[in-house]
């Protein structure tokens, strides 16, 4: 019974399942974001070495500085893969599902090459988690949904994550979702940056809010409309995409479009097609010739979510096709 009578009418929410609900054998923890689920990880499973990848956000880094958590960092091959041989035997490699595209037969791969493996899946939200062996998955449904904030960390168990973490209150951060509705995205832009700060504060619980906005998501039609556009952006740019991986994956974050073009980015922007150069600071850090440096000098991570149909896919990808040089 409810401790509290009459009053107004709360928001109303579908007490529905959240999507790794459906994965009966696995253990779930709920944080306030992805980084915090990865350095929760580290701290359960206590590496006597952790690899992790320079092609990465540096917020992840900096989580792990701020926790004391010490690492050495790898560069990656053509595959997108470690450029790691054999690692020691309690040593753990944090490896990034870049963009969402791998196939679940790829990440098996590397499960069975390293054996201990976080899979930051921060990119890969519908990727089925490795539930073998040592590995530990994380995800992000924030790049997926719009909330407030949000991480998970999934797992076969025998190790334990403690519950020790604060719990983290999230309604006075939330309006930029309300103000987006009535006012669009642009509109709401900044107050979304401002309620970022935020998850820089360490680890937490997932909100209450955040899990009651999760339980009320229709994952299955997101992941279909998502799906729809990324094969549609597959098709338009076969024999354009320098990129040249395997893109097996389901639902993924974006299209990643690597054309060596200096002026493309800018001339999209300027058609309203707003790409982001993502880790810049990485050309201070690699080698000019290395596939890090190369993915951050030319690649076009291209949105596919739920907001657009397969019409819009393919008005985009003219767009772009008309302003290559």
């Amino acid at each position: 019974m409810t401790s509290e009578f009459g009053g107004y009418l709360p928001l109303e929410l579908n007490d529905g399942n959240e999507l790794f609900d459906r994965y009966k054998q696995a253990k779930v923890a709920r944080f306030n974001s992805g980084r915090a689920s990865i350095v929760a990880a580290v701290k359960t499973v206590q590496p006597s070495k952790l690899y992790i990848p320079y092609y990465n956000c540096s917020v992840v880094r900096e989580a792990l500085e701020n926790a004391g958590i010490s690492f050495q960092f790898y560069c990656l091959d053509e595959h997108l893969e470690p450029a790691l041989e054999a690692i020691e035997e309690n040593a753990w490699v944090l490896y990034v599902h870049y963009f969402g595209v791998f196939s679940d037969g790829k990440i098996e791969k590397i499960a069975k090459k390293y054996k201990n493996v976080i899979f930051d899946n921060t990119q890969a939200f519908y990727a089925a988690p490795i539930l073998d062996g040592n590995c530990m998955n994380v995800y992000s449904p924030r790049k997926f949904v719009g909330l407030v904030d949000g991480g998970y960390l999934v797992w076969s168990g025998g190790r334990e994550v403690s519950e020790d973490y604060p719990q983290d209150v999230s309604w006075d951060r939330a309006s930029f979702l309300f103000k987006s509705i009535e006012l669009g995205t642009n509109a709401a832009y900044h107050d979304n940056l401002d309620s970022k700060v935020c998850l820089a504060d360490g680890i937490k619980r997932m909100s209450i809010l955040t899990r009651k906005m999760l339980k009320s998501v229709n994952y299955d039609d997101l992941a279909k409309r998502r799906d729809n556009n990324y094969r549609v952006l597959i098709e338009k740019f076969r024999d354009m995409n320098q990129l040249k991986i395997p893109m097996e994956g389901f639902a993924p974050f974006v299209y990643p479009l690597v054309i060596k073009d200096a002026a493309l980015r800018s001339k999209v922007v300027g058609r309203k097609i707003y790409v982001p150069q993502w880790w810049k600071y990485l050309f201070d850090e690699v080698p000019e010739n290395s596939m890090e440096a190369w993915l951050s000098s030319w690649l076009l991570p291209l949105p596919v979510d739920h907001r657009y149909t397969e019409q819009e896919m393919e008005e985009m990808a003219d767009i772009i096709k008309s302003q290559c040089s």
